[in-house]
């Protein structure tokens, strides 16, 4: 046995040890939360972080975990960055409504057109990532029919083969436009949410400018501009000011 196998299969053994301690935490936290250990559960949540694992599974629970430690705020954040990994969940959706029906701000949101309300609510069915598989299936598949179009000599399957391909085709530019758009909008689309009972959102990044508008616990804002220890920030009103770091996490 050479040394690059020798390694290899300590670090194959060093990561299963680590999954496996990972999933034990996983199912600790669990029990934590059923006993009504909630801050027990929350600790361990963020220790499975901190080593670097995270999924939509873990978020969901970490904001459940919150919701029942009456932190609303941090209960809203987690479940955001779980729908985030997972935008098809229903499930995380459904608390993260009923976690936003708890907050104090009742913010009528800007209009949006139809098509762009169409268009937000199809690139929710996937995230980015899964939106890529898809286009990938797409482009097999769009081959795959390719390839009967052109080794068939039955009339049937050759019609078949051709609307299946332009369908595919169809599906795959899709596909692609929505991966592209998601993760565009990921990696640029700055959101948070307020993690403090209150706040106010100022003119300018200066504590003495004028108060513009308050804010409370929950209240997703996105994230506009950033100067030093301050973010300019809208909400779905359209109403921007400023505040501080402090007061928000990004999701």
């Amino acid at each position: 046995m050479n040394n690059k196998t020798i390694i290899l299969t300590l670090l194959l053994l060093f990561a299963s040890t680590l999954k496996a301690s990972v999933e034990d935490s996983f199912t600790e936290a669990n029990n934590m939360y059923k006993d009504g250990n909630y801050q027990g559960a929350i600790d361990v949540y963020h220790s499975i972080l901190d080593q670097g694992y995270a999924s939509a599974a873990l978020y969901y629970n970490l904001g459940n975990a919150y919701f029942r430690n009456d932190d609303l705020g941090a209960a809203i954040l987690n479940y955001e960055r779980a729908l985030k990994i997972d935008p098809s969940d229903k499930e995380i959706q459904q608390n993260l409504d009923y976690a936003n029906s708890k907050t104090l701000d009742r913010i009528n949101k800007v209009p949006e057109l139809f098509i762009t309300r169409w268009f937000n609510g199809v690139l929710a069915w996937f995230s980015p990532n899964q939106w890529g598989v898809a286009a990938i299936v797409f482009m097999l598949l769009l081959c795959a029919c390719a390839v009967v179009f052109f080794v068939t000599r039955s009339y049937v399957l050759k019609q078949v083969s051709f609307y299946s391909a332009v369908l595919m085709l169809v599906l795959l530019i899709c596909s692609v436009v929505n991966a592209s758009v998601s993760k565009n909008r990921a990696e640029n689309l700055q959101q948070a949410i307020v993690l403090v009972p209150t706040v106010v959102i100022k003119s300018s990044p200066d504590e003495n400018s004028t108060e513009k508008f308050i804010v409370h616990e929950g209240c997703k804002v996105t994230i506009e501009d950033r100067l030093s220890d301050w973010c300019k920030v809208k909400i779905s009103d359209g109403n921007t000011g400023w505040v501080e770091n402090e007061y928000i996490e990004t999701i």
